[in-house]
């Protein structure tokens, strides 16, 4: 892959690293219960830690990063996406976040199909792996908190 190529793709990730941060914000401050809120505070966090990770990571922290397996409830998976609104109610925005790690999950398992090289391989699939913990936790939440 060249470097052009490269810097594309980081680009792309960033923006939607980014993307991923200016939801989780809006969502917490639309929240009504304060565990939710709580919540999505700490995503927009993991979200801004991906953009500064991806902006300023080297080969050498690449190789530091730990892939954990992640457990898939799949409870997403048979949902349809909708558009955030701003009263949304705390069901919708589980499900839309659901939705919106789905595809990070998706999109940095495709990158990491694409990758070229260890290093690139290996932060693609770490970062497949967080979207995928934030999927687990919020399917988690949505099983517990509306499901049952």
């Amino acid at each position: 892959m060249d470097l052009k190529h490269y810097d594309e793709i980081m680009k792309f990730a960033i923006e939607k690293e980014i993307g991923a941060f200016q939801f989780y914000t809006h969502a917490a401050q639309v929240a009504k219960y304060s565990g939710a809120r709580e919540l999505f505070i700490e995503f927009a966090g993991e979200e801004e830690n991906h953009r500064k990770l991806l902006e300023n990571i080297s080969a050498d922290q690449v190789a530091l990063l730990k892939v954990e397996p992640v457990p898939d409830l799949k409870i997403s998976d048979y949902m349809a996406d909708t558009e955030f609104k701003p009263d949304f109610p705390y069901a919708d925005i589980l499900r839309m976040a659901m939705k919106m790690e789905e595809r990070s999950f998706k999109l940095y398992s495709s990158l990491k199909e694409k990758a070229v090289g260890e290093p690139m391989l290996k932060l693609f699939d770490f970062l497949a792996s967080q979207e995928a913990k934030h999927k687990y936790v919020l399917e988690k939440k949505y099983d517990e908190d509306i499901l049952k």
